[in-house]
């Protein structure tokens, strides 16, 4: 009885529970769920970020990119716990990918090169990093910095001197327009989101020119009967803030003077009723306003404040705040970066928005660089000293890296953007911000004043309270966090990709230090997974498979076996970049020349490394695999023209295993999507022809053919691929109004047999492996002292500096024999998440 009794009890406690939670009032029910799934995003769908450091900012042909990459947690800035690996792409302005490193991430950092090629076409690039997890985002922010890249050869008539500053504008063309001089355009951003008729409102606001560069310009603020109610000033990037308190019954508007005539812009439309939410920021703390005109007051409603996901401020809405309330938050315990406050009704929708950079001073780092003089002579070398602490003295550690490079290859003083501004600013407002470097310099001129008007006029990235509260970001990630090297795939019937078949799948590797033998059963759809391994380079590869089922041992293996591709295929998007203009080339001439005495120098003592244009006695022109593949295909190729696009099989390593598919969608602008043998194709930047459906025009051979058949085809059976477009495509008419991509075929392929593969139940292919990255060369003139001048433009560069228990670290190196001015440039990132950046200056002078 007693125990009866128990149960009874605690059922009427669980009841009463459940009365208790479900009669709570909506907005504690509010509160409930956006804590957990703020919760849910930190812990489940943590960003990632990603950060290159690089030795400069613009290069020419055959020289090497040395960089290094950050991976981060995108909340905390600690090292990220999701992934491992991390891809950097070199990308023209076309989207191709130039070249690709595959980095494995141990903690925080991995360093790399990429040597550029002698015969690169000048122009634009893009360096790009990240995982294949941050794909995973509905707008993906990935780091991407741009890099111009001037081509030089060496001519026996033409000194430094002589190259003329128009050979290094071509390829920059685009970059080269006028500015303009017509009306531009005034955006008008309310903080919070809206006008409400009788409130005190400040505005945040943009003035940019039809290319989207900022304007200087002067205005005021009018009424319907031409009063002036407020003058405004818009400043760095156009861009600028203007406070006034809109009344019922009048109409306002902007009014500017352009070329002695008044331009009139409109305001946003002020609400009769509604809410405002204002936020200053006040040194130590953020002073909170929250105002209504509506019945209810703020009686209900919910405010919530978040900084990169870590919930840092709530507040319910009582009946004591009536129409106004005000709050202060004080910032000492929290971390730096842009925080996004948002208010909720009673009824639950987010109806005010407003995103305020927090800066405390107690997350201050202060990084020393010091030597015991700043003037060096010729081949001398040099010791610097870095120590770290934090605002109290207490030394500091992380993961850094140093470049010492010649002053005249940078465009400026800083680059547009740094470690810190990236991850605390730039990256979670999608990486739209001009120039935000500008916002962090200690003596940039009303920085503070900018960079609130630059939150008035962003919105926070990441994610959407809508879609957030309405469980659509609650889903099974498309790309699971890479650890290592991963190979998977799927097994079907032989000669018939549609027919998935579970198999016992058993991977070898060949070129493992031990030979490498795992077996696994697959899925009910034929998958399989093996890894994560690490390796560098690339190993040769086999996976088997066979059916325990069929008692004869040729059914046994008379199965097919995909391996999927292992490189993600990012998509380009278009976004605010800082692309190269004629005063920045016109004032690297000096960086140009010292790089071309470098190339001279280096062809005296080594011609084979250069590329020289009086170049008369030819015994060989070397045949490269593109053109045997013209030759070979010559009567049945037809998309081949200056417009063409082409990926080739051989370029692309373990398309042994791959389907057609997979290479096509090594075409820039060209997505692919779905499992083998269900893939679909869409050539992006094309409008849809419904007429003509929805897939392009393929091409087998030069033969018409429909989608069905080339998701049937393997990689092993293409030479190349074709991707025509602009005028290559008019010979198509209507049939190409989707696009057309070209498939041209080798030996293997058989078109009365699909899927034609060597042998069933086994495949064999190589696996791509991590790259290892070169050692920057770094004399030592105390032991040598060689003939050949040292003309170097980059003195030093170290990726991996290690500070001790003090926080601090000595580096040394040896000048060149290029007098001037050097820049020391240090990034990277603490223990505890915090970015670092630093600057010293040196100087190289004559020897004695």
């Amino acid at each position: 009885m007693k125990k009866l009794s128990s149960i009874v009890i605690i059922g009427l406690l669980s009841l009463l529970s459940i009365v208790s939670f479900t009669s709570l009032p909506q907005e504690y029910l509010l509160l409930k769920k956006v804590k957990s799934k703020l919760l849910d995003y930190s812990r489940n769908q943590t960003p990632e970020k990603t950060y290159l450091h690089t030795n400069k900012d613009f290069y020419t042909n055959g020289e090497t990119i040395w960089f290094k990459t950050y991976l981060v947690n995108g909340i905390s800035h600690n090292g990220s716990e999701k992934s491992n690996v991390v891809y950097v792409e070199l990308v023209d302005k076309q989207g191709i990918v130039v070249a690709q490193r595959k980095l494995f991430v141990d903690e925080v950092g991995a360093s790399g090169d990429i040597e550029i090629d002698q015969n690169i076409a000048q122009g634009d690039y893009s360096l790009r990093s990240y995982t294949k997890y941050m794909l995973n985002e509905q707008e993906s922010v990935i780091y991407e910095k741009n890099i111009p890249i001037f081509v030089q050869q060496i001519g026996n008539t033409i000194s430094r001197d002589q190259i003329p500053v128009t050979q290094y504008l071509q390829g920059f063309e685009e970059n080269m327009g006028k500015a303009v001089s017509g009306r531009p355009s005034i955006k008008f951003f309310p903080e919070g989101g809206h006008l409400v008729k009788g409130l005190p409102a400040t505005m945040g606001f943009e003035v940019l020119d039809e290319k989207g560069n900022g304007l200087a310009l002067k205005g005021f603020i009018k009424d319907s009967k031409k009063n002036t109610v407020e003058p405004f000033e818009s400043l760095a990037f156009g861009l600028g803030s203007v406070g006034f308190t809109p009344l019922p019954g009048v109409q306002y508007h902007a009014s500017v003077i352009l070329n002695g005539i008044e331009e009139k812009f409109p305001l946003p439309e002020a609400l009769p009723n509604g809410y405002v939410l204002s936020l200053k920021n006040r040194e130590d703390h953020v002073l909170v306003q929250v105002a209504s005109t509506t019945q209810n007051g703020l009686e209900g409603t919910l405010l919530i404040g978040h900084l990169r996901g870590d919930m840092i401020f709530k507040r319910i809405g009582s009946a004591d705040d009536q129409a106004a309330y005000a709050t202060k938050i004080y910032t000492k315990e929290l971390q730096d970066g842009v925080a996004q406050f948002t208010l909720f009704n009673p009824n639950g929708e987010p109806i005010s928005e407003r995103l305020i950079f927090i800066d405390n001073p107690e997350n201050d780092t202060h990084l020393t660089i010091s030597s015991p003089t700043t003037t060096y002579g010729m081949r001398e070398k040099v010791e610097l000293n870095m120590l770290l602490v934090d605002g109290n003295g207490a030394p500091l550690n992380g993961d850094f890296s140093m470049g010492v490079v010649s002053k005249n290859r940078s465009k400026g003083s800083a680059s547009t953007n740094n470690i810190k501004s990236w991850l605390l600013l730039d990256s979670d407002l999608g990486g739209t911000v001009q120039n935000p470097d500008y916002f962090f310099a200690d003596d940039a001129k009303y920085r503070k004043l900018l960079l609130d008007a630059l939150m008035l006029t962003h919105g926070w990235r990441r994610f959407v309270w809508k879609d957030m509260l309405s469980e659509k970001v609650d889903k099974i990630p498309d790309y699971a966090p890479e650890k290592g090297i991963m190979i998977t795939g799927k097994t079907t019937r032989f000669g018939n990709p549609n027919k998935a078949k579970e198999t016992v799948a058993t991977l070898n590797l060949y070129d493992w230090p031990d030979l490498i033998n795992s077996k696994q059963e697959t899925d009910a759809q034929g998958e399989f997974s093996f890894g994560p391994f690490y390796f560098n380079d690339s190993i040769e590869a086999t996976v088997e498979a066979y059916d325990s089922v069929p008692k004869w041992a040729y059914k046994q293996k008379n199965l097919s076996i995909l391996v999927y591709e292992q490189s993600p295929k990012l998509v380009s998007k278009p976004r605010k970049t800082v692309h190269t203009d004629r005063q920045t080339i016109e004032l690297s001439q000096k960086y140009l020349r010292d790089e071309y005495l470098k190339k001279v120098t280096d062809f005296n003592y080594d011609p084979k490394k250069v590329t020289r244009l009086d170049e008369v006695v030819v015994k060989e022109k070397k045949r490269t695999r593109e053109t045997v593949l013209r030759q070979l295909n010559s009567t049945s190729v037809m998309t081949t023209d200056a417009f063409t696009t082409s990926v080739y099989k051989n370029s692309i390593s373990g398309a042994e295993a791959m389907s057609a598919l997979d290479l096509v969608g090594r075409l820039p602008g060209v997505s692919v999507s779905g499992p083998y043998p269900n893939q679909n194709v869409v050539i992006l930047g094309i409008g849809v022809n419904t007429f003509m459906g929805s897939d392009p025009l393929f091409l087998v051979d030069g033969n018409p053919t429909d989608l069905s058949f080339v998701q049937a085809m393997r990689a092993n059976e293409v030479s190349f691929i074709d991707l025509p477009r602009g005028p290559g495509l008019t010979i198509f008419g209507s049939r190409g109004g989707n696009g057309v991509i070209a498939l041209y075929t080798n030996g293997v392929y058989d078109p009365n047999k699909q899927n034609t593969e060597e042998y069933p139940g086994i495949v064999n292919f190589k696996i791509p492996g991590f790259y290892k990255a070169r050692e920057f060369y770094k004399p030592d003139y105390i032991k040598e002292n060689p003939e050949k001048p040292d003309y170097r433009t980059t003195l030093f560069w170290k990726p991996e500096i290690t500070l001790d228990e003090e926080g601090k670290s000595a580096i040394d190196f040896f000048t060149g024999d290029k007098t001037g001015e050097y820049w020391v440039k240090v990034e990277g990132i603490t223990k505890d998440g915090r970015p670092v950046n630093g600057f010293y200056d040196l100087a190289v002078v004559e020897s004695n």
